[in-house]
């Protein structure tokens, strides 16, 4: 469970007015993801190589570590604490995983987590109902969700797994933005001189999703949508069409 926004130093004074101890209060306290969870919401979210993780309130960078280095992701954690942002980039260097993971000293409240391809948090209930809208407005649909312990009230799990670890049960949550991405061909005629181009514009009528060509390609909902603002750029497709 991570510190995500908000922070302010609470002062104590002796009667002289001398300042003798500050507290840092942070909405919800660092208290870390055993591995065997960690690796268990990064399976469920199924993570390929190439996607893009945010771990939101990401301590000590455990979870964008393991992502990056286990399961080949784009790793980004963003996490408010100054000390386990320095803690956490200095384990991504020892690592040698500076290409693939980094952690943001900021607050998530604030960060742009739009490219995202799967999300994972360990918060509050309460935190994540404040966080609801953020991720309503700014993540694409299909996008995944993973979150330990804690569920977001008003959505729907698409799966609830409980997992015993030493002396307790912790639950995950998996959740997707619903809606679609639906690529719609242009009336521009065109040759495709890419093989694996010209199999995503066989399947680009108007109808099939971007998740719908990755499924029936084998491909990420990523590596599609790459191709297919190529085929925009050579205006063979007209537009992605959000339908929420």
């Amino acid at each position: 469970m991570e510190s995500p926004s908000y922070p302010w130093d609470l002062p104590l004074v002796n009667l002289y007015g001398d300042v003798v101890l500050t507290f840092m209060y942070y909405d919800v306290p660092f208290v870390p993801t055993p591995e065997v969870v960690v690796r268990r919401m990064l399976q469920l979210a199924r993570v390929r190589p190439g996607e893009v993780l945010y771990d939101l309130g990401s301590g000590d960078g455990r979870i964008v570590i393991m992502a990056a280095k286990e399961f080949g992701a784009y790793a980004r954690g963003i996490e408010i604490r100054k000390d386990l942002y320095e803690q956490s980039m200095a384990r991504i260097r020892d690592l040698g995983l500076e290409g693939r993971a980094v952690i943001l000293n900021t607050n998530f409240f604030d960060a742009d987590i739009s490219d995202a391809d799967v999300v994972t948090m360990y918060l509050l209930t309460s935190v994540n109902e404040r966080l609801k809208p953020k991720l309503e407005k700014e993540l694409r649909p299909g996008t995944r969700i993973v979150s330990h312990d804690f569920e977001v009230s008003g959505w729907r799990p698409l799966v609830v797994e409980e997992i015993y670890e030493e002396w307790r049960s912790h639950k995950i949550y998996l959740y997707k933005i619903p809606g679609k991405e639906v690529p719609v061909p242009s009336s521009r005629a065109g040759k495709v001189d890419d093989p694996l181009a010209e199999r995503v514009m066989a399947l680009v009528d108007g109808n099939n999703s971007i998740e719908d060509i990755a499924s029936k390609l084998n491909m990420t909902p990523r590596e599609v949508r790459n191709v297919v603002n190529k085929l925009m750029g050579a205006g063979l497709v007209e537009e992605i069409r959000i339908i929420r």
